[in-house]
């Protein structure tokens, strides 16, 4: 059994794509999608020849506020009204 100290350990605190990768369980191609999606991207800093880093704690935290919500728990109708009302006001 891997201790807390341990885990962290493994992962540092600044992690390159592929670090986030194997710590999330997921493709690099979702990490992308991620740090460039439209609203609320996954924040990450930019270093030497166009490296990504992802702060470790901040992914966490970023991961943490967006919590999986099935198609069933989705009201459509107040999703349209609320485009709809964003459309009139701009």
């Amino acid at each position: 059994m891997i201790s807390q100290q341990g885990k962290l350990e493994q992962h540092p605190e600044w992690m390159d794509l592929k670090a986030v990768q194997r710590y999330a369980c997921v493709s690099e191609r979702t990490v992308r999608d991620w740090i460039h999606r439209p609203q609320n991207p996954l924040p990450a800093s930019q270093v030497e020849k166009g490296k990504l880093l992802i702060k470790r704690s901040r992914f966490d935290h970023w991961l943490e506020a967006h919590p999986y919500i099935s198609a069933d728990a989705i009201d459509v109708s107040q999703v349209v009204d609320d485009v709809m009302k964003e459309l009139r006001v701009n």
